[in-house]
């Protein structure tokens, strides 16, 4: 069989047709000489038979009467058979009476019966019994031979011989004859797609011989050819238009085979990449990455190829004058219908402008203008990272809080540019007395804080804070005078107050007062009985859980604007909690506390199912446009609640409102606490079609390149820039870049805090979307949202 697989298909149709047709004519053959030998035989022994019964009743009474002549006679006659070559008659003693035999050379009859040796015997033998009344009185044995029918097998054979031979000739002729007729459009078959290879040419078509099997396969054939031409003529088509596409485009687009061979580029990507007229190679590209960038993106590259997981990273790369340049580089890969690699498509993207903007807004939000020193929003940055190392590494750290004496008089007196000078030399000092790991911010007016990392004891905070007391304590030269200034400093550490850095702060600030309270220019350190206030909050959280059971929260919605044609476009939900004994209590007040002790979960879940019932109803009635938006914040915990997404869907459908009329708004630092976890939790809710906001921007330390990837619909500006515009310039220069940017990435923006017409008119003046604040309208209860909407809806149409 290995030797049939190694012939073509020719050789095996007529080797087949030959084997199968020469198998059946041997069987047939065989089968006909044993039946020929058989029946032979079988008549041989019929006509045996008769002769024996015939000499049997002639015998009767010859031997009766024991005529031995006689019985010679009998036995003789049996010579006109020529097979027969013995016979033999024994008496009823089995004793032999009488014998023939045809040929001299055999044996004669035995005398005995009983010696005879049938199964020794070449011959065809067989007994009669010779009867009188039914009594046996001897027996007649009769032996004959088969020439006759060895003869006639003989010549049978012979003649089957021949008919077999020419009958396998025959077939070879026929099987020959046949395979061309099998073979031969095939070949044309063949000979057609080998055509369609060399000349890539899909118009091509197979002839049709026959309208037999062959035929429809031809036609069949054809039909693919002539699918095959169509996607082909599609893909190059297709081809061309991404081709022109790509040409046109301000994305750098590249394709790689599995071989990790660069086959594509557009013009895009070498301009970026400064290759104008190299062919494009993977590992020089990849050379011209900066050191710092080609380790991570390599890993990522591996993971691309190896594991075929989307890759996406900001690179920068160096150009060969040494110029730095950054680019965004996305890549992922190809598979085939049947998930057979393909190879590997992506883009390159020049950010370096962006980059730019980023770092120019990153030292403008979380740097102090005045005296370069780390704002308060970079300071709580840092603190949290602190904390969160001193629980890794079971070390301690020190939080200073500083606040100068009397610094209101001096500003006052000798003017806000002596102020200002006397601030910038304050804080080149505080900076001279700490180490480089540390951290000194100016967080507002006159307030600083010191973050100490890797402390050993208090010693080593009292050293440092001794050290600034006296630094400050030398006179200040500004302008030709001479200026004493000293300052108040609390101080806190972790873990022994606190691993909390809200905690922290407060703690810092109540020993600053405590300092001052004991006469100024000194320091103080928290302790136990500068506890009231946190006795006061244990005390707020027990009165919050009777609040939750007795309902005893109401909900204040502040309208949004739009600045551009001054329409509602939703509400923010403020929640307040009426206190039986003390009247309305703020958010501020109880909120953090509720936070802290899980309570908010509850609180929350409150506050979504009642803003959502309300909003549902204000839609349904006609007061509110139906895209209009309820804004609910939501807290850390809400947030990483597991039950969050199930929670709000279940809210959404017993108020029986669209998703799309609730937005969720989330503050920048519940984000950034874990960025891939709070994209999976984004995603999951921007995927009910729920709107998504970032509250407080620019508060905390959110990287553009997240920011880029967070599903965000809305970025609030933060009221601390919009509160001193137009006033301080560079609240000015961050909300106009702020507001430009979320543009870029297609978010609306809501300015929270207008309080003054020229806000409002430097907001529209920059295109910001939405505003509140008390300009537009203060906080309302439902009854005076009601009256609002309408006199509103009055005042516009």
């Amino acid at each position: 069989m290995k030797l049939l697989h190694k012939q073509t298909v020719r050789a095996k149709l007529v080797i087949i047709a030959v084997i199968m047709s020469t198998l059946i004519l041997l069987l047939t053959t065989v089968a006909f000489l044993s039946l020929e030998l058989y029946f032979g035989h079988q008549d041989l022994n019929k006509k045996l038979s008769v002769l024996g019964q015939v000499i049997a009743e002639r015998s009767t009474a010859a031997l009766t009467f024991r005529d031995e002549e006689l019985l010679n006679n009998n036995l003789a006659s049996l010579e006109i058979d020529r097979s027969v070559v013995k016979s033999c008659i024994y008496d009823e003693e089995k004793v032999l009476i009488a014998s023939h035999i045809s040929r001299q050379d055999l044996q004669g009859c035995p005398q005995m019966m009983a010696t005879l040796k049938t199964n020794e015997s070449p011959y065809i033998e067989q007994y009669f019994p010779i009867e009188l009344d039914n009594n046996i009185i001897g027996t007649l044995y009769i032996a004959c031979h088969d020439s006759d029918i060895i003869t006639r097998f003989k010549q049978v054979s012979l003649f089957s011989a021949f008919i077999l031979i020419s009958a396998i000739i025959i077939t070879l002729l026929l099987a020959t004859r046949l395979q061309r007729i099998v073979t031969s459009p095939l070949r044309l078959l063949a000979t057609t797609i080998r055509n369609i290879i060399q000349l890539n040419d899909f118009s091509i078509r197979a002839h049709k011989h026959h309208d037999d099997e062959l035929g429809h396969l031809a036609d069949i054939f054809n039909e693919l050819l002539s699918k095959i031409e169509s996607e082909h003529n599609s893909l190059k088509s297709n081809e061309e238009k991404f081709r022109k596409l790509t040409s046109l485009s301000p994305v750098g687009i590249f394709q790689i085979n599995p071989a990790g061979e660069i086959t594509y580029v557009n013009q895009r990507w070498r301009e970026i990449n400064n290759i104008k007229h190299k062919e494009p190679d993977l590992q020089v590209w990849f050379s011209s990455l900066h050191p710092e960038d080609a380790a991570p993106l390599n890993k990522l590259w591996h993971r691309l190829v190896t594991e075929h997981e989307d890759m996406a990273s900001e690179v920068r790369l160096i150009a060969k004058n040494g110029n730095i340049s950054w680019v965004y580089i996305q890549a992922t890969s190809l598979h085939s219908k049947e998930g057979k690699l393909l190879g590997f498509l992506g883009s390159v993207s020049d950010i370096s402008e962006l980059k730019k903007a980023q770092i120019q807004m990153e030292n403008l939000a979380f740097y102090d203008p005045l005296t370069g020193l780390a704002n308060r929003r970079l300071f709580k940055n840092r603190l949290a990272k602190a904390v969160k190392s001193v629980q890794r590494t079971n070390t301690s750290i020190a939080l200073l809080f500083l606040d100068l004496d009397q610094f209101k008089r001096i500003n006052d007196t000798l003017g806000h540019n002596v102020g200002d000078a006397l601030l910038k030399e304050i804080a080149r000092r505080l900076d001279h007395n700490v180490r480089e790991n540390d951290t000194v911010s100016r967080i507002g007016g006159d307030e600083f804080t010191i973050l100490l990392t890797d402390v050993n004891n208090t010693n080593d905070v009292r050293i440092v804070a001794e050290k600034i007391l006296l630094s400050l304590s030398r006179p200040f030269m500004l302008n030709g005078q001479e200026i004493i200034s000293t300052v108040s400093i609390g101080i806190t550490m972790t873990p022994e107050d606190s691993i909390d850095p809200n905690t922290l702060m407060k703690n810092a600030d109540l020993a600053m007062y405590r300092a001052k309270e004991l006469g100024r220019n000194n320091f103080q350190f928290f302790s136990e009985d500068m506890n009231t206030a946190i006795l006061h909050n244990l005390e707020i959280e027990k009165e919050l859980n009777l609040a939750i059971k007795r309902n005893q929260f109401i909900l204040m919605y502040q309208p949004k604007i739009c600045i551009a044609d001054n329409t509602i476009t939703g509400v923010e939900t403020l929640v307040r909690w009426r206190h039986p004994e003390k009247g309305i209590i703020p958010p501020d007040n109880f909120i953090p506390i509720a936070e802290e002790t899980g309570q908010i979960i509850k609180i929350g879940a409150w506050v979504l199912e009642h803003s959502c019932h309300e909003m549902g109803a204000l839609i349904r009635e006609g007061l509110m446009p139906e895209d209009s938006k309820v804004a609910v914040n939501l807290s850390a915990k809400q947030f990483s609640d597991p039950a969050l997404l199930q929670t709000v869907l279940d809210i959404l459908a017993q108020s029986k409102i669209d998703p799309l009329n609730l937005e969720l708004e989330i503050t920048e630092s519940i984000i950034m606490d874990d960025v891939e976890a709070a994209i999976s939790i984004m995603e999951a809710i921007k995927d009910k079609g729920i709107n998504l906001a970032i509250d407080d921007f620019g508060t905390g330390y959110s990287s553009l390149a997240y920011l880029k990837r967070f599903p965000i619909d809305v970025l609030k500006v933060d009221r601390s820039f919009v509160k001193d515009i137009p006033q301080d310039k560079t609240d000015m220069a961050i909300t106009a870049a702020v507001i430009a940017m979320a543009h870029k990435l297609s978010m609306r923006v809501v300015a929270e805090g207008i309080e003054t017409q020229e806000q409002l008119d430097f907001l529209r003046e920059n295109s910001c979307d939405d505003g509140q604040g008390y300009l537009l309208s203060r906080p309302l209860t439902l009854p005076q949202l009601h009256h609002f909407l309408v006199s509103h809806h009055k005042a516009t149409t």
